[in-house]
């Protein structure tokens, strides 16, 4: 059944039932298969379009086992095909019913990020081993960025970072990108990670309604840029994703943080409200 590939993973295509939420926030179930199996997690194809790091359950009818997973990354897209890098939220679900290989120890690769260029020594696991062998790039959350950014291998080393970072202590400094005001309410404080996604939001209140573009979401909210500026606590609904002429559902929400930029630009930080009230939808 199973063809070894390598010490960490395994070509084998088993009958697989996945249930998750796709980019516009419907549900689905989808019938599929693995290509490539690993201990932590497998490559999925799959009909639906996900988000990095939205969550699934997959589960293995043969044994009517399920396990939460989240996507770790887009491995291929190509004729309305999407094959997916999942990872199994508890790393030591046994939802394959298949031997692996012992652990051997891992070597770090010196990847860079290509938003801000930090170089970090990564230790991958074994599926994101398998997607960085299959694209030579990875998405990984990066905290300089408060975000999931892509990682590619890099000749840099970490001394050249710290020399960098060194030079850069000067009144000269560059400003890191994206930063975030200090929140006394511990907003500041993130649990959910950010993950970077180019999508439509609209926002409104009771005087204006605008159609932006978000930098980055997570499960608590999302940040976008407008010429607009929205005071720091202000309530307001968002609907993300937005699709015009289409069901869109909005959510109450407020602003979280408002920081100035440049060029008559605002950046904006939400956080979504917990509420009675039902959510509201718009065409």
């Amino acid at each position: 059944m199973a063809d070894g590939q390598s010490a960490k993973t395994l070509t084998c295509e088993l009958e697989i039932e996945v249930f998750g939420a796709d980019l516009d926030g419907r549900q689905f179930i989808e019938q599929t298969r693995t290509l490539t199996i690993t201990r932590d997690g497998a490559t999925i194809p799959l009909s639906n379009k996900l988000a990095p790091e939205s969550e699934l359950i997959v589960r293995n009818p043969a044994t009517n086992q399920e396990a939460v997973a989240h996507v770790l990354d887009l491995a291929h897209d190509q004729n309305c095909v999407h094959v997916y890098g999942i990872a199994f939220a508890d790393p030591s679900a046994n939802l394959w019913q298949v031997e692996f290989p012992e652990i051997q120890a891992r070597k770090p690769i010196i990847m860079e990020c290509n938003h801000c260029h930090t170089v970090d020594a990564a230790l991958l696991s074994d599926i994101e081993s398998k997607i960085f062998e299959m694209k030579q790039a990875l998405m990984r959350h990066c905290e300089c960025c408060k975000s999931s950014t892509t990682w590619k291998r890099t000749d840099r080393t970490l001394s050249d970072q710290r020399t960098a970072k060194n030079k850069a202590s000067g009144p000269q400094r560059e400003i890191p990108p994206a930063a975030e005001p200090a929140s006394s309410s511990g907003l500041g404080r993130r649990k959910e990670k950010r993950a970077a996604m180019k999508v439509a939001a609209c926002i409104r209140d009771n005087r204006r309604e605008e159609v932006v573009e978000c930098e980055d979401v997570s499960r608590g909210g999302f940040r976008f840029k407008s010429r607009e500026m929205y005071p720091a606590g202000m309530p307001i609904e968002a609907a993300v994703p937005f699709v015009k002429n289409g069901v869109n559902i909005f959510v109450a929400a407020r602003i979280a943080y408002q920081q100035g930029l440049s060029e008559g630009f605002y950046r904006h930080g939400v956080a979504y409200m917990k509420s009675s009230k039902k959510p509201d939808s718009k065409s």
